[in-house]
């Protein structure tokens, strides 16, 4: 996994990265952003980034702590905007645009984005004054194959309705295993270049 940083960042402003392909897992932003394996401190100096995550996940009890660990804030707008608005910058709000819903068409060799109606995050950037920044993360979508689920099928409409249910999307994936390369849920060796 590699950050690759293409301009320096004033670290008084704060920041939101527009993060694409979300994948499956979002294992690019979470290694990048939420852990020092790339070295996203010493690229970027000055800035600590929080990587929005579906509000869901922080009403399980011991998670809710384990994931605000790592820097993860719910994906509501009072959140953002909270950490949005400290006037002393260096804040960086990575989103995954696509959302939970992009996850569904996550597969190797596909990079499909949903960009429509995605637009929330230009909004919050004009209102608390944040800087747009484009992330791209590439081979996040090699990591991990899914069950076809094309759009029309039986798997699909169960998928988007649970979705809507739930809010969250549960993508059928699948990998490698621990000790054989056939099946499993540990991601496949596939490096990530994440570009930013």
């Amino acid at each position: 996994m590699q950050l690759i940083k293409t301009a320096d960042l004033d670290p008084s402003k704060n920041y939101i990265f527009g993060f694409h392909p979300h994948g499956v897992l979002v294992a690019g932003a979470f290694t990048n952003f939420c852990t020092e394996a790339t070295g996203f401190p010493d690229l970027y100096p000055g800035l600590t980034s929080y990587l929005l995550m579906l509000p869901l996940w922080f009403r399980a009890p011991f998670f809710r702590d384990y994931i605000m660990s790592g820097g993860l804030i719910p994906s509501d707008k009072e959140s953002a905007a909270y950490l949005l608005r400290q006037k002393k910058g260096g804040t960086a709000l990575v989103i995954a645009v696509g959302g939970a819903p992009e996850s569904l068409d996550a597969r190797p060799g596909a990079f499909t984005l949903l960009l429509k109606n995605r637009k929330g995050f230009i909004r919050l950037a004009i209102e608390n004054g944040a800087h747009l920044v484009p992330i791209f993360s590439f081979g996040e979508n090699e990591l991990f194959d899914q069950v076809e689920n094309p759009k029309g099928s039986l798997l699909r409409s169960l998928q988007e309705k649970l979705q809507k249910v739930m809010g969250v999307a549960l993508p059928l994936f699948h990998a490698r295993g621990v000790f054989q390369y056939s099946f499993g849920l540990i991601p496949y060796r596939k490096p990530i270049n994440t570009v930013g």
